[in-house]
């Protein structure tokens, strides 16, 4: 119904902006009455157009009865046409780069002093970028040894085992399969020597999976570590709800009472935080690095991300789009799918070294 407001002059809008917080921009706003009547007359000749009033057919009753009968839904269309407005103007002509809501503190509008309002919003941080490409990370040695092997067919041995009686009412006891081409058979295999392959292939490939997140761990530390700044409050806050909630859920799956769920979880409300803010941290550093990386986000990765999420819910892909739209996350998944792209470049282009151990922690001095 309605039309897009049109932008005021230059000269009719005052602006003056400060820093209350950690990213966060307030700003004191005034717009000429000039400025607002263009954008009230537009809305009152909407509303004339489309007002039904007795004695009148549509769109031909006249103004003064329209601006009678509908006068505080015609203040409050204005008001919101200004403020789109002028926080439009605000955002491009001082570069601001919103990272959710402005939030509206206080407004006066009047037809013959124009508008006045104070706003606030949180805004992206600002921050030099430090050495990226080629970070020092380690990762364990991917052999299997023979010690891991034998225990993988001692648990295996195990799991096989039958129970057989000793002698006439004695009580079972539980008998373990030689280790021996028959034990390969029972198993799917045609000898001891390929089911001995096999165990090795699937050990070497959890070690590989295992050095893959080790690695990546490594690599958020080192980023981390080498970017120091502040982060908007709400989007950590909204954050740490994620993550609470989350980890509620896994305890009330686990079998905890909801009382003891709660519990537990305000133990934890610190340290989901802390996670909160870092996840928060690397989300940014992320994104300017495919910034400055220029990254793109192709069609088949979108759609190779979107029947991957199908296929985890159990979902039709064209539904899962349809959900995600509605709850307004389609964005949150390109946005995962850029920084997966970021985390991919930077892992080919980190320095490894392999070293002996099961496992290795976050290089000296990541932070």
């Amino acid at each position: 119904m309605f039309a897009k407001p049109k932008p005021a002059p230059d000269s009719s809008l005052a602006v003056a902006v400060s820093q209350p917080g950690p990213c966060q921009q307030k700003l004191q706003i005034r717009l000429t009455a000039v400025a607002t009547q263009p954008v009230r007359e537009d809305v009152v000749r909407e509303f004339q157009k489309e007002a039904t009033l007795a004695g009148f057919r549509k769109g031909k009753a006249p103004r003064e009865l329209v601006e009678q009968k509908f006068p505080e839904e015609i203040r409050q269309e204005t008001v919101r046409r200004l403020t789109r407005q002028v926080f439009e103007q605000v955002t491009q002509e001082r570069k601001l780069k919103p990272v959710g809501p402005f939030e509206v503190i206080k407004l006066d509008f009047d037809e013959r002093q124009g508008l006045a309002l104070e706003a606030q919003v949180e805004v992206e941080p600002e921050f030099p970028l430090a050495q990226y490409r080629g970070l020092p990370l380690k990762k364990p040695a991917g052999s299997v040894g023979a010690q891991e092997l034998e225990q993988a067919l001692a648990q295996l041995r195990e799991s096989m085992a039958q129970l057989v009686p000793m002698g006439e009412g004695e009580q079972k006891t539980k008998q373990l399969p030689n280790l021996d081409d028959e034990f390969a058979k029972d198993a799917g295999f045609e000898t001891l020597e390929q089911l001995k392959g096999h165990l090795e292939s699937k050990l070497r490939e959890q070690k590989q999976q295992r050095q893959e997140q080790e690695c990546e761990q490594q690599l958020c530390e080192e980023l981390l570590g080498r970017h120091r700044f502040d982060v908007p409050p709400r989007l950590v806050a909204t954050q740490t709800q994620r993550l609470s909630r989350d980890f509620q859920a896994r305890l009330l799956l686990a079998g905890r009472a909801e009382e003891q769920a709660k519990e537990e979880l305000a133990k934890y409300t610190e340290q989901l935080r802390t996670n909160a803010v870092r996840l928060v941290k690397l989300a940014f550093i992320l994104d300017r690095i495919a910034e400055q990386e220029q990254l793109s986000i192709t069609q088949d990765e979108v759609v190779d991300r979107l029947w991957k999420l199908a296929k985890r819910w159990g979902k039709d892909p064209v539904e899962v789009r349809r959900l995600l739209d509605a709850q307004g996350l389609w964005s949150s998944v390109l946005s995962s799918i850029r920084q997966d792209k970021t985390m991919r470049l930077l892992m080919d282009a980190a320095q490894i070294q392999e070293v002996t151990g099961a496992s290795v922690g976050p290089s000296p001095g990541s932070g």
